[in-house]
């Protein structure tokens, strides 16, 4: 059942159950109005039974002046003897009204049989009473006109009435604004998700009123779009990187294999020399295929091992392998005193290295590059710094992007993911990296590594 047909549904339902209680209202109104005319027909038989057996008296005998006293305008009473009904009072603005006798006799004050009757002339109904009279044997009626309870009902059905009107617009106001801010943005939804299924990735859901949840429903739905979008584009971007990275190596093996097919380089120093480029060109291949093996596991939350490193040694091994690789370089250490943490020693060996090797390449012979470890609390921070000539924010921003190289000539050593597999590594870690560089100031990379386990950190 769709969400209009379950609207529709609950505003049915609601209007059934107002429509039962205003029944129930009407109901217990009438039995309550009937239960008042009733009480003051029962107040009136301390009277009757002293009702005189004349029809004409010569003096108001004492029930005629007591009902004058007390009851007259209120009642109808009638003395009726022998099928003739003398009429002793009747109440005020129903003169020409008579009512009909009750089908029961009351034989006991105690307890009275009351009726509903009609009027043999007139339209008017009432409440009645039929005694029988003590002195003359015959009849006393008393009713009471029920003129009072048929207005008030007739009040209380026009005022439900309008009560039910004025609900059924307010539903259907309500019906109508749920719909338009509600329904018709999911209506967007589906007709966007159809339209971007079918190819046209360029539709977006309509901007709604702020603060309604239809407004965070299309953000949230073009949001999902953008970044869908951009992802995509990103996969683009990551595939033609890497066959570019893959066409050099790929193009010296397949020209050198072609060569050699046709009777080229069989023996000899041309020989030599193209074993070695092919050589050089597996080995890029093997490494570009490893790094990103590397990332993927790295993106599934895998690859990394915790157990317990010192990392002062491992800064001053690391360094001291990239003097021995460029001993023309000054690279200062500061590792501490015996720092320890929860890690996995390969992958933080692989991040310092990458960072290291980065500032020593990406920089002049004569820069100074300063590697530091400095102890917190409950992290800590490696800090790799140099006074080369820096990046612009807009290369600071693509640093950690995959095969991003801020050579654009692809001319450096690199396939472009040291950072990328910095990052990786480090938030597996539970840690973060962060990089602060200025064009001509030199650049900051600075690790925070956890102490302990961090959230992320898989055994394999």
């Amino acid at each position: 059942m769709s969400l209009r047909s379950r609207l529709v549904l609950a505003a049915a339902v609601l209007l059934g159950v107002l429509a039962v209680m205003s029944a129930i209202l009407v109901t217990t109104v009438a039995h309550s109005e009937v239960a008042q005319l009733d009480g003051q027909l029962r107040s009136s038989f301390p009277f009757t039974r002293t009702i005189p057996s004349g029809h004409t008296p010569p003096e108001p005998p004492p029930l005629h002046r007591a009902f004058s006293a007390s009851h007259v305008g209120a009642f109808y009473i009638a003395s009726i003897a022998a099928g003739h009904r003398t009429v002793l009072s009747t109440p005020l603005g129903v003169a020409s009204a008579v009512p009909e006798l009750p089908p029961m006799k009351t034989t006991s004050p105690r307890n009275p049989v009351i009726a509903t009757v009609g009027s043999l002339s007139g339209t008017i109904t009432w409440r009645a009473i039929l005694l029988r009279a003590v002195a003359n044997r015959g009849e006393i009626l008393i009713a009471i006109p029920m003129n009072h309870v048929a207005s008030t009902l007739a009040a209380l059905r026009f005022g439900l009435l309008v009560v039910g009107l004025v609900i059924l617009v307010v539903l259907g106001a309500v019906g109508i604004w749920i719909v338009r801010l509600g329904l018709r943005p999911i209506d967007d939804v589906t007709e966007i998700a159809s339209a971007i299924a079918s190819g046209d990735r360029s539709r977006r859901v309509r901007p709604q009123r702020a603060g309604t949840e239809a407004a965070r429903l299309s953000d949230a739905v073009n949001t999902m779009l953008d970044e869908q979008l951009e992802l995509e584009s990103r996969l683009r971007q990551f595939v033609a990187d890497a066959s570019h990275e893959l066409r050099s190596p790929v193009s010296v093996i397949q020209g050198v294999t072609e060569l050699w097919r046709v009777g080229e380089l069989r023996e000899g120093p041309a020989a030599d020399e193209a074993m070695r480029r092919v050589g050089r060109a597996s080995h890029q291949m093997s490494r570009l295929v490893e790094e990103l093996l590397l990332l993927a596991r790295l993106d599934e939350g895998q690859g990394i091992t915790v157990s317990s490193v010192n990392l002062s040694r491992l800064v001053a091994d690391v360094v001291s392998q990239v003097r021995e690789s460029r001993p023309d370089r000054v690279i200062r250490v500061d590792p501490g005193h015996d720092v320890a943490v929860n890690a996995d020693e390969g992958a933080l060996r692989r991040v310092l290295d990458n960072l290291v090797t980065n500032a020593v390449r990406h920089t002049p012979s004569s820069t100074l590059v300063q590697v530091s470890v400095i102890e917190h609390d409950d992290d800590v921070e490696l800090v790799v710094d140099d006074t080369g000539p820096g990046m612009t924010t807009e290369e600071v921003a693509l640093a950690f992007d995959r095969f991003w190289q801020a050579d654009l000539s692809r001319s450096a050593v690199g396939s472009g993911l040291g950072l990328a597999i910095v990052r990786g590594l480090v938030e597996a870690h539970g840690g973060a990296v962060k990089i602060h560089s200025r064009p001509g100031e030199g650049t900051t990379v600075r690790v925070i590594v956890p102490r302990g386990v961090g959230p992320r950190d898989v055994g394999a």
